[in-house]
């Protein structure tokens, strides 16, 4: 936790009230009693934490700016004075207005002090400290940005040798430290930890602040640690935080969270080297940071506002618990002792029941807790409480972040849907409840978009009261309590208390919001996951198919119109299914290798029917949801598939044996098509299909109305291999549709920004080109031109994601990897460009799960168009688009059934 060293400005030297002559008027003499009296009670409030005494400063210095003229000399640093006693109140209580009239009167000065004026330097700091603060509580980034410009340009002012320079260093280490926190650009956490260097220099050696500055400088050290992993940063994490603590008086509240850090980064070196004396320390200290807040807690006064907020409701309590939890649990797996195993589920059960603590450090808890009673054989015990977690991951306020700090948050959640799901079927409960939870905890951050879009957006245009309520307590639960701005750290306590009360009413208050918006007509599901009627009428056109494997159990849960029902797959072995899919994953290359992998994909292939493909068509024919045994390729069924966690990137479409006239395929069986989950399923049909009439018919411009297809070819790409396919494909897709009133458009130079902009006006979308999976699967791209045209640029899924076009219908990507995911932390996530394009409208996307074959991508892209847009028939549109695709892919495959990596990468995601 930061804690911010702010230079108040109160105490200033007033040159209009301070050197009064002995002439003085008796308007002069009161205006000074008043000023006098303010800075008295001021400092009764530093010394006391009592409200009162700040309350009445306040009002003594409305008094005296009320007796002032605009003229009056010294006004201006009144004026400094008031906003800062304001921000201090608004760290008290909690009040907005406080904050915004804080804002209004510093920004007042600034615009109107002369430059360079100690005035206006106490001011541009001042700014910094209060925009910093409502970043905290509104979490607008513009707010930072102005605060380190405000600051910046305070300490730029500063003499060299000015007192005031240590606090605004540290200031600034804070901002720059909230910022990499926030965007998470590594050279802002470099900024934050010069300038907190720097504010340990200007600061005297017997300065009070020495210890918080310490320990700032010993959690950004920490945190470049965890970022990049030198070791060396830890160390210096661990001398700092040491000196920290050494500089902390022995009553002094913060000593709690002191003893805490050292304590976690004790315990992080332990990890690294494994030194057991590590450990020991870590649990030493850790204990020791339990102990203090007790006393600490208990030694504090509290305001009646703070009354709700007992030890065990403290925001830093969870994360305190949970890193003692980790260290006993450590020494649990090394010593087999019962009460080591009972202490720490004991803190992390206490973690897990600290509502008012982030909801990441509760969710850690809880899966901790989770996972140990699971591997004690307490099946019940720990399906309740991971099924918590999960209901609690919406409230993890990801929607204000970039992208990229949504993965980090959520990679360090990875896993735990899949887990919750098959303790769930162990704890025996129903299948429709295990599916819940894996819908709840993956697809985060594409369910988030489709519920800006959707849920949230509506709410916004319906109810703007109840969504701005909503909104703001969001932010002000998930956003860090920090420690606050003061002028020594005395006063920290008081802040952090009325902090931690105003978390508690804001945990409340969402609580009485959210049954409010439930109440409202068409709302009663806000946020809460789909019923188990409605995720059956998810399964009209086709059985929903989904798979998860875990160290625990394997199983299939299946989506009928009928029931929702599981599978358990004791071949389906999480060790084996892991080692393969890194098989998977490496396969590729040319010539003997290739050779190779082919032989190796097509026992995998096998594996893949025999341990989970298989037994779930057995069940379906059985059940009457499919035809038994594969019939024609005119009437097959549906069928869609979701893999969970390692099993994201399987080839479901492509399991079995391909021998000639063998039915035990699922090619055979049924025309497959990939989702990430079942809420993204639902978007990809919010729209009807409509390249056709009602008819079906596509023979004719009469048969098909004008869609616009965008053709985007690029057989030469600067820096890559040439793709001499390409060619034929633009012909092929040419040929295709003459006879239909489809209007293509060829970007024959195309770059990414123009992309962006026609992608929006055109039905169907085809990209034959280069394309790379990403280990951030955000910059994921397709390899485009620069606007020269002489140098290859990216088209970033994160881009592609970011549009929303309701006049989408089909995306053709023609390039390799196009649906892979190589980030396993983020498998869950299923974030690559084919989900990207799902995220921007297109209710069908068809595309790649490995490097694909130039020739075989230009023969499965012209036998899918003459398939769409030549046969007739008065069906679906959404089955027409599937069914031409699993024709072509099933012609390539017949052709060289044997060549696995060439024909099986092709696959269809959507509706």
């Amino acid at each position: 936790m930061a804690e911010i060293l702010g230079t108040r400005g109160v105490g200033v030297s007033r040159s209009g009230t301070s050197d009064q002559d002995a002439g003085a008027t008796k308007w002069e003499e009161d205006l000074r009693d008043t000023v006098e009296t303010s800075d008295d009670l001021f400092s009764q409030y530093v010394q006391t934490n009592d409200i009162d005494f700040l309350n009445e400063a306040i009002i003594e210095t409305e008094k005296a700016l009320e007796a002032c003229h605009l003229g009056t000399p010294g006004r201006a640093d009144m004026l400094n004075d008031w906003s800062a006693m304001l921000l201090k109140r608004f760290q008290g209580l909690g009040d907005i207005n406080d904050l915004e009239k804080a804002a209004r009167i510093s920004e007042e000065i600034v615009r109107k002090s002369t430059a360079g004026s100690r005035t206006r330097i106490n001011a541009l700091g001042n700014l910094g400290n209060i925009l910093l603060e409502r970043f905290e509580r509104i979490g607008d980034l513009d707010d930072l940005q102005k605060a380190i410009k405000h600051t910046e340009a305070a300490l730029a002012a500063t003499p060299g040798n000015h007192p005031d320079r240590a606090g605004r260093y540290s200031n600034l280490g804070v901002m720059f430290s909230a910022r990499f926190e926030r965007i998470g650009d590594l050279d802002d956490l470099q900024k934050a930890i010069k300038h907190t260097e720097a504010a340990l220099a200007a600061t005297p050696g017997d300065h009070p602040n020495r210890a918080a500055i310490y320990n700032n400088l010993g959690t950004r050290f920490s945190a470049r640690f965890e970022r990049i992993g030198d070791l060396d940063d830890l160390q210096k994490a661990i001398k700092h935080t040491e000196a920290a603590l050494a500089a902390t008086p022995g009553n002094h509240p913060d000593r709690a969270g002191r003893y805490s850090n050292l304590g976690n980064r004790f315990s992080a070196r332990f990890e690294r080297i494994g030194d057991l004396d590590d450990l020991q320390k870590a649990i030493k200290h850790t204990e020791a940071a339990i102990t203090w807040e007790r006393c600490s807690l208990r030694a504090i006064k509290h305001t009646e506002a703070a009354l709700a907020s007992t030890p065990g409701n403290h925001p830093d309590r969870a994360g305190i618990c949970n890193s003692l939890g980790r260290c006993f649990e450590s020494r649990y797996f090394r010593t087999h002792s019962p009460e080591d195993f009972n202490e720490c589920l004991r803190l992390y059960h206490e973690a897990w029941n600290c509502p008012i603590s982030p909801p990441r450090d509760r969710i850690r808890a809880a899966r901790r807790a989770g996972l140990l009673l699971c591997s004690a054989g307490r099946f019940h015990e720990s399906s309740s409480i991971l099924e918590d977690a999960i209901h609690l991951m919406p409230s993890v306020n990801l929607q204000l972040l970039k992208r990229d700090d949504q993965q980090h948050i959520l990679s360090k959640l990875s896993g735990l849907a899949s887990t919750a799901a098959s303790v769930a079927l162990l704890a025996g409960r129903e299948a429709y409840h295990s599916l819940k939870l894996l819908e709840l905890g993956r697809g985060i951050i594409m369910g988030f978009a489709i519920d800006s879009r959707s849920e949230v957006s509506d709410l916004q245009a319906d109810h703007r009261f109840e969504f701005d309520q909503y909104h703001r307590l969001r932010v002000e639960i998930n956003s860090p309590i920090d420690e606050t701005m003061c002028t020594s750290d005395e006063t920290q306590n008081q802040d952090r208390t009325s902090a931690v009360s105003r978390r508690w009413d804001a945990f409340k208050e969402m609580q009485a919001v959210l049954t409010r918006i439930r109440s409202l007509p068409g709302y009663g599901g806000f946020l809460l996951p789909p019923s188990e009627e409605a995720l059956m009428n998810m399964a009209t056109t086709g059985p929903i198919v989904v798979f998860n494997s875990t160290p625990f159990r394997s199983d299939a849960i299946i989506v009928t119109t009928t029931a929702i029902t599981s599978l358990e797959l004791p071949n389906l072995h999480y060790k084996e299914t892991g080692d393969r899919m890194r098989k998977l994953a490496s396969f590729g290359g040319s010539g003997l290798k290739r050779r190779q992998d082919n032989q190796d994909m097509k026992g995998l292939l096998m594996w893949l029917w025999d341990a989970a493909v298989g037994p779930v068509f057995d069940r379906l024919e059985s059940s009457g949801a499919i035809p038994s045994g594969g019939v024609g390729e005119t009437n097959l069924e549906r069928i869609w598939w979701i893999g969970v966690g390692q099993l994201s990137m399987a080839p479901f479409h492509a399991a079995g044996d391909h021998s000639p006239r063998s039915a035990r395929n699922t090619l055979s069986r049924a025309i497959s098509t990939y989702i990430p989950t079942i809420k993204a399923l639902s978007y990809a049909r919010q729209k009807k299909l409509h390249l056709f009439d009602e008819r079906g018919a596509s023979l004719s411009p009469e048969g098909c109305r004008n869609a616009g297809l965008l053709l985007v070819p690029m057989p030469e790409t600067p820096g890559a291999t040439n793709l001499p396919g390409v060619h034929k494909e633009v012909q092929y897709i040419h040929d295709s549709t003459t006879k239909s009133a489809i209007q293509i458009t060829v970007l024959s130079n195309p770059t990414p920004a123009e992309i962006l902009k026609q992608v929006q006006h055109h039905d169907i979308v085809h990209f034959a080109c280069h394309g790379v999976s990403d280990f951030n699967p955000s910059n994921s791209h397709l390899v485009l031109l620069t606007p020269d045209g002489t140098n290859a640029d990216k088209l970033l899924a994160r881009d592609i994601s970011s549009l929303n076009t309701p006049g989408a219908q089909l995306a053709y990507l023609s390039a390799c990897s196009s649906a892979k995911n190589p980030s396993t932390i983020l498998a869950d996530e299923v974030i690559h460009l084919a989900s990207a394009f799902q995220l921007a409208g297109f209710s069908h996307t068809l595309a790649n799960l490995w490097e694909t074959e130039d020739q075989a991508s230009s023969e499965v892209a012209r036998d899918f168009y003459n398939s769409l847009f030549q046969d007739q028939g008065n069906v679906d549109d959404h089955y027409r688009v599937s069914a031409a695709f699993h024709k072509a892919v099933n012609k390539v495959r017949d052709k060289r059934p044997a060549n696995y990596l060439g024909w099986a990468p092709f696959v269809h995601t959507g509706a």
